[in-house]
């Protein structure tokens, strides 16, 4: 009877990895969360090529080699990885990692950040190098406004968690916003070990931290400004302390598991209350004096939350208010509600979404032309007599961070899933199981290797064929998606001094920007464009500028117009393909005007918001070419000489270009 308990957790976690594994390739997305079927097409015909491909070189290879193959391998890492101190395996790990992350960081992302949660972290660690918390907005709201920020009434700054600016401050203190990522990926590596270590055996948990070392999403990561690289370090360095907690001096660990978690609220919220419950079962199984360990994370914890809760405080007013939730309402809490964009979540969707989830972990992880659950749930299930009660808990680290999101209405890729980014240590210490599993399984061989390894030379080739063909052209999208991302008008500007660049974006951002100066909320901004044609919210705009009585009444207005249901028609008379123009009539001069200085080709403003200072008074300050609408601009610096930064063409090079000193009206043009 003794032995029973150990029969029901094998059970289970054979049973949660083979859920994982059909939810991940069952179409749930497309039924119940509006996936185009044709994404899951592409992905099962990628994974019915790559599986012929690597049956037949391994079929081969057994053939050549008289079945040899897997003995070879094994013995190949033996000698290598096996025989090599732990030291040795940790540098090794580390030094692929960070050396990936370096030539992605130059090569692909050209030094640039890549998204607008980075854009707009980055001018907040500016504000925290000029000693503040925020800044007071300028008056030129539409020249200098983003989105994902709070943009008044009296406060200016970023609506993420103070971790990310800070970490980026501290770069930029040491010559580069990226330089500390490298060293958050070194202690990912430690740290990831530690647990993989603790779980299963040494040998496991070599797998996983070279599987880190190698994973595409985690060198995309590594290699990019997301919060989501610290936020993940920390969620494990918790578990990795919590491990420590049947030693000497396990009070110290106990508090150092709560200030990680504590502090990875800084970060990334959902996903610190996430990654609390596999350090509480860490805890729970690894503590001699549970009670007060797990009280100990708990003080641990708080104390180290309080920082971020302060900031909240002085920044939106409340402790316990993050700036998104100031920005966006309460419509982006979890639950089934309304929200601020996209489909509102309900059951069945979220259902879909978790779908979604587990099928991009397939696609992205590690690239692999083999659905990655799947190989998890044939080795849990070959290897289910072997498994031990410890290999419940990265199950159930992957499984807290789903379950949460299962109750959160959004989701995007960027690098892969990156919503779970968290638990990709996790991901890969269950698939790295997975794979010794299958190793010790089944009878010997003639050639004097477990069967399972058959297999497992089956999932090398996997790997090495991912790596070799689907990771590379991964990557070489992502620099060709983006190529207004690849340029540095700083460098060109490096011999300016007292200067203003004016970077265009296109008529649907300018009006936009417009909505927020006039003081339309960002959370209705979207909406009310996705709701009404360009021309007519132009002309709507204009006749607020000059009637403050239509300013006034400039939200109900806007409201009024969404409600008639003339959105218009997309008309591709521009680069930017989501603009769309009344359905009928011939246009106004004034709306040919904007689509005519669209044609010359634009960029878009927010990528280059962190190149100014917090307080927009840097030798150069860079900000958004309004067209004929930088008046205030002009007035607000007289005396300095204005450039713009733009292609000479559509789909063109830019290039930096002085402007006339005259005219302000005709600054843009």
């Amino acid at each position: 009877m003794r032995h029973q308990p150990r029969r029901w957790v094998a059970v289970a976690c054979a049973a949660t990895a083979v859920l994982g594994g059909l939810w991940s390739v069952i179409p749930v997305s497309v039924w119940w969360a509006g996936t185009d079927p044709a994404v899951l097409v592409g992905a099962w015909q990628t994974w019915a090529w790559g599986a012929a491909v690597v049956v037949g070189v391994t079929v081969v290879l057994m053939i050549a080699s008289r079945g040899r193959a897997p003995v070879w391998l094994l013995g190949l890492w033996r000698r290598s990885v096996g025989r090599s101190s732990t030291a040795t395996i940790l540098v090794i790990a580390s030094g692929l990692l960070v050396t990936f992350a370096i030539l992605v960081f130059t090569l692909v992302f050209a030094l640039n950040p890549r998204s607008v949660d980075g854009f707009v972290q980055l001018f907040h660690a500016r504000i925290f190098l000029a000693g503040r918390l925020w800044v007071e907005p300028p008056a030129e709201l539409a020249n200098f406004a983003t989105l994902h920020m709070v943009l008044g009434p009296d406060r200016w700054f970023s609506q993420y968690p103070p971790g990310q600016p800070a970490v980026m401050a501290m770069g930029l203190l040491l010559g580069s916003w990226w330089l500390l990522q490298p060293v958050f990926g070194v202690l990912l590596v430690l740290v990831t070990y530690r647990v993989a270590r603790w779980v299963t055996d040494e040998t496991t948990a070599r797998v996983t931290i070279m599987l880190l070392a190698l994973c595409p999403f985690v060198v995309a990561v590594t290699a990019s400004e997301l919060s989501h690289l610290p936020a993940a370090t920390l969620g494990v360095a918790a578990a990795a302390a919590a491990t420590m907690l049947g030693r000497p001096r396990w009070p110290g660990w106990a508090l150092l598991a709560g200030a990680a978690l504590g502090t990875m609220v800084a970060f990334r919220p959902l996903d610190a209350v996430a990654a609390a419950i596999p350090v509480g079962v860490v805890a729970l199984l690894a503590a001699r004096r549970r009670v007060g360990a797990l009280g100990l994370i708990a003080v641990g914890g708080l104390l180290a939350t309080l920082p971020t809760l302060w900031f909240n405080a002085r920044t939106t007013g409340s402790w316990s208010e993050f700036g998104y939730a100031l920005v966006w309402g309460r419509g982006i809490a979890l639950g089934f509600h309304d929200v601020p964009w996209g489909i509102p979540l309900t059951p069945l969707r979220a259902v879909g979404l978790t779908g979604l989830d587990l099928h991009q972990i397939n696609m992205y992880l590690l690239d692999l032309p083999v659905p990655v659950l799947l190989v998890v749930a044939v080795g849990f299930l070959v290897g289910v007599r072997q498994i031990r009660g410890r290999d419940g808990v990265p199950l159930i680290a992957v499984g807290s961070l789903i379950g949460l999101l299962f109750f959160y209405f959004h989701r995007d890729t960027f690098y892969g899933p990156r919503l779970l980014f968290s638990v990709v240590p996790w991901l890969l210490v269950i698939l790295a199981r997975a794979i010794v599993l299958l190793r010790r399984s089944g009878p010997m061989t003639r050639a004097g290797a477990p069967r399972g390894m058959v297999l497992v030379t089956g999932l090398v080739i996997a790997l090495a064929l991912g790596l070799s063909a689907i990771a590379p052209s991964r990557l070489a999208a992502y620099r060709a998606s983006t190529p207004m991302l690849n340029y540095h008008p700083e460098r060109e500007a490096a011999g300016l001094d007292h200067a203003v660049v004016l970077i265009p974006d296109g008529w649907g951002t300018r009006l936009v920007a417009r909505m927020w100066e006039a003081g339309v909320p960002m959370r209705r901004s979207g909406r009310l464009y996705g709701a009404i044609d360009a021309c007519t919210l132009e002309r709507t705009l204009d006749q607020a500028d000059a009637d403050s009585t239509a300013r006034a009444a400039l939200v109900a207005t806007l409201e009024t117009l969404a409600r008639l249901g003339r959105p218009g028609l997309r008309a591709n008379r521009t680069e930017d393909r989501a603009l769309r123009l009344p359905s009928a009539g011939p246009l106004p001069a004034d709306c040919e005007a904007e689509i005519a200085f669209d044609q010359r080709g634009f960029l878009a403003f927010a990528p280059y918001l962190y190149l100014n200072t917090a307080g927009l008074d840097g030798r150069v300050v860079w900000a958004r070419d309004l067209r004929d609408r930088n008046g205030a601009l002009r007035r607000r610096y007289p005396d300095r000489q204005f450039y713009r930064y733009a292609p000479e063409r559509p789909g063109g090079p830019p290039r930096l270009e002085a402007l006339p000193d005259a005219a302000p009206t005709a600054a843009g043009r």
